[in-house]
């Protein structure tokens, strides 16, 4: 009776050794899939939050979003630029109103345990928007008042 049990605990250590290293690859494996899902998510608000905050004429405020995305200092750059809103109307030509903002983080391969190196992470998103930019202050909104003193002194002169 004792040989049939030692039998049963060899074929458990055989199975713990045979499934321990499938099991540990899974793991591995879904940890950077939820970092790949994360940082994807977090690449797409910061996204949205730069182009707002360019486009308002706001002060900027990508190093705090690039910590809040990962805390190295090159793993993510952020690029912005203001375009026309429309380029067709004479009286409205070189009116910046819409925005794109794109961000872009690149993150060097995870270390995990003493011999396994998971892939690096890369994501890219882009954003792009009209945003109201037309505050007394800027270009935009003073081409928006002259313009529309003018269409009200033409009309006031009829």
């Amino acid at each position: 009776m004792t040989r049939n049990s030692d039998s049963r605990r060899g074929q458990s250590v055989v199975e713990t050794v045979l499934m321990l290293p499938l099991l540990l690859v899974l793991l591995a494996g879904g940890y950077w899939s939820y970092r790949q899902l994360s940082l994807s998510g977090s690449t797409e608000s910061a996204a949205h939050a730069h182009l707002l905050r360019t486009g308002r004429n706001l002060p900027s405020i990508g190093s705090r979003l690039a910590r809040t995305i990962h805390p190295s200092d090159n793993a993510v750059r952020f690029n912005v630029r203001n375009g026309p809103l429309a380029e067709q109307f004479p009286l409205f030509r070189g009116m910046a109103g819409r925005t794109v903002a794109s961000v872009e983080v690149s993150c060097p391969k995870d270390p995990v345990g003493g011999f396994i190196d998971l892939p690096r992470h890369d994501a890219r998103r882009n954003a792009e928007g009209s945003v109201d930019c037309w505050g007394k202050g800027t270009r935009s909104g003073s081409t928006i008042r002259r313009t529309v003193s003018g269409i009200l002194l033409t009309g006031a002169l009829r």
